[in-house]
């Protein structure tokens, strides 16, 4: 199995995972652990809006991770998501972390996590890398000769 391919369903997984991770009744059961200065019941509007929103981020990595296990059958013809996932990966990953860290969250958890992050972005250039090597080596073979008829 190439790289790319273990790329792709490892993360795919992970992301699956998270989306799971994201359901409502496990967001619930968190919710004062991870918001512990919240300061409102988890039945109320703005516990529900908070929960509503991470449901949705779910939901969101959930279909990635669905996309990344289908077409990594076939991730040369599919890099695209790859450089989309690793542009998330830079951007909702890295960026919003370092951001929330600014903004007074849990700066324990979030490095935790943009070295996750970083994992997946630089491991996932690297299998970019040896993927496109092995797949222009593989273009450049001679063709098999046509017989003439």
């Amino acid at each position: 199995m190439n790289r790319l391919v273990l790329w792709m369903r490892v993360v795919g997984v992970f992301y699956l995972a998270m989306g799971l991770f994201n359901t409502p009744p496990v967001i619930e059961a968190r919710l004062s652990a991870q918001y512990p200065n919240l300061g409102v019941p988890v039945d109320s509007i703005a516990a529900r809006a908070l929960i509503d929103t991470w449901f949705m981020f779910g939901l969101e990595v959930l279909v990635i991770g669905a996309a990344l296990l289908y077409f990594s059958r076939d991730p040369i013809r599919h890099i695209s998501l790859v450089w989309t996932v690793i542009g998330l990966e830079l951007v909702r990953g890295i960026v919003d972390d370092l951001y929330l860290i600014a903004r007074g969250y849990d700066s324990m958890i979030y490095p935790g996590w943009i070295i996750i992050h970083a994992f997946i972005i630089v491991t996932g250039l690297l299998a970019i890398r040896r993927a496109r090597a092995a797949h222009s080596s593989d273009d450049s073979a001679p063709a098999p000769m046509r017989r003439r008829s």
